[in-house]
């Protein structure tokens, strides 16, 4: 099968990379050809990691964009693509009218990882909808909503959870401390994790507050924030707030890393503190790489964490919820190990990264025969 992976987004995100991803693994039993932006972080990031065929399109604005999709339609014409494969929802109606020129017709799937929350009903979106052959979701939340919001019946929606991998090396204790020791902690510290960009909703302000919570209870808790800055300064801004509640010097920042799983091994926990986050996928590479997870209970995280089972969850945006979940695990290390060993479980089970792929092959081969 001819597969074309369409992705004009500039940025280097978790979407961005899925699609990286899924033209790596699918590689090997099917032909892959890349459509990007030309220069941006992911084309860039092909570049450096892969031989995959690419072709390049300018991102054009505007609900029609007919030039960018007939060059498009030529691209799946000349290259007999057979499926087209989108993940960003700017190029939705750029493959909708892509596939529509193109001779060829060929098969159009979107992984669909963002919210949806408005109905798609008029007559422009029944039009990209008719297009569409199969919507993946990557939650059964956001499966239901599609549902809801674009009322076809003919829409096939299905959910298919993100896979991640274990961790590439488990650390020993020697190495535990001294990475520890080498990020400015103590062997003893309860280190609280926190992996995503800087910016206000992904909630870094609400885990800077818990600490100072524990830190009032008399607890030794520390926080590593590790991510980029989203909008340059927005570091500093939580510096300050963490000296105006005096837990300046029990809190560590870290830019963004290749491998975080890495990282998340001399933690005791890893929160994911987002208002509303689609999936979540920090929570599965801490659960695979045996860490206690506790998140907000909003989007599709309670699809990840079963409350009191496989992790925690705490009320979004509330950061004295977010305090009393972590005194749990700090209070009861018994308790800790045994969420941290339960997530591990589940996560080797429910979001593998082989099995996704596999049932990602299987699914795309199965549209294309239709």
């Amino acid at each position: 099968m001819n597969i074309l992976q369409l992705c004009l987004s500039s940025g280097l995100g978790g979407l961005e990379l899925y699609v990286y991803r899924a033209s790596d693994a699918l590689q090997s039993r099917h032909s892959i050809t890349a459509v990007l932006q030309q220069g941006s972080k992911l084309d860039d990031y092909f570049e450096q990691h892969s031989s995959i065929s690419r072709h390049h399109l300018k991102r054009r604005s505007g609900p029609l964009p007919i030039i960018n999709a007939r060059k498009l339609a030529r691209i799946i014409d000349d290259n007999e693509i057979d499926l087209v494969h989108m993940h960003w929802g700017k190029d939705f109606a750029l493959a909708a009218f892509a596939k529509a020129f193109s001779a060829r017709k060929p098969k159009l799937v979107y992984t669909r990882q963002m919210m949806v929350t408005r109905y798609k009903n008029d007559f422009y979106h029944r039009f990209l909808y008719s297009q569409l052959d199969l919507l993946l979701t990557i939650t059964r939340q956001l499966e239901q909503l599609y549902k809801k919001f674009v009322p076809d019946e003919n829409l096939d929606v299905r959910a298919l959870y993100y896979g991640v991998k274990p961790p590439q090396h488990v650390l020993g204790y020697d190495e535990i401390v001294t990475m520890r020791k080498d990020k400015g902690f103590s062997e003893s510290d309860f280190i609280i994790g926190l992996f995503g960009r800087l910016e206000d909703g992904k909630g870094q302000h609400l885990l800077i507050k818990a600490v100072s919570m524990a830190r009032q209870n008399d607890m030794t808790v520390k926080a590593l924030i590790v991510g980029h800055e989203m909008e340059p300064g927005y570091r500093q801004v939580l510096i300050d707030m963490a000296e105006s509640l005096g837990v300046r010097d029990d809190i560590v920042f870290n830019d963004f890393v290749d491998d975080p799983q890495q990282l998340m091994q001399i933690c005791d926990c890893i929160c994911l503190t987002t208002y509303e986050e689609t999936f979540g996928l920090v929570l599965p590479e801490a659960m695979r790489a045996g860490v206690a997870v506790i998140g907000s209970d909003k989007g599709g995280v309670p699809e990840i964490i079963d409350h009191q089972k496989t992790g925690l969850l705490f009320e979004s945006k509330n950061a004295a919820s977010l305090y009393q979940q972590i005194a749990q695990l700090y209070d009861d290390p018994a308790r800790k190990q045994q969420l941290a060993s339960e997530g591990k479980e589940k996560a080797d089970s429910t979001f593998d990264n082989d099995l996704h792929f596999d049932k990602l092959e299987n699914i795309l081969s199965d549209v294309s025969k239709k």
